[in-house]
């Protein structure tokens, strides 16, 4: 089972996919676990840097809309070019977070885009990352 933890901005979405995972049937062969920072004690105004490491020490994927470089030297993807390594795990990004929750399809999308990842994840490793979907 692979642990998806969600990006405080993006919960409802994160809830959403992993409901259309179940429903269209993959969870059953992408088996995922849901977490929220505040399931881990995570703050919701976590740094880009702590969160993005926190997911690398425990094998968690991060979930998350399209977090930029506005957060200076902590942001994500400063961070993930700066520790970039061939053994990292991708962060998994939605391309369009509100379509989410009114396109039941886009939806059903990102989830299948979701499983896809989940069962090649052994081949993904120094993958920056991957949209859904």
């Amino acid at each position: 089972m692979q642990i998806i933890l969600s990006d405080h901005n993006c919960e409802g979405q994160a809830r959403q996919i992993v409901f259309a995972l179940n429903r269209i049937g993959l969870a059953a062969i992408a088996p995922v676990q849901l977490i929220l920072f505040s399931d881990i004690g995570l703050p919701y105004n976590a740094d880009d840097t702590a969160v993005w490491k926190l997911c690398q020490q425990k094998n968690y994927l991060l979930l998350t809309g399209n977090r930029r470089t506005v957060d200076g030297e902590t942001s994500l993807e400063l961070t993930i070019r700066r520790s970039y390594s061939q053994n990292i795990l991708p962060v998994l990004t939605v391309g369009n977070l509100r379509r989410v929750m009114y396109d039941r399809n886009y939806c059903e999308q990102c989830a299948e885009k979701l499983a896809e990842i989940i069962l090649d994840l052994g081949n993904l490793h120094g993958v920056m990352r991957l949209y859904l979907p």
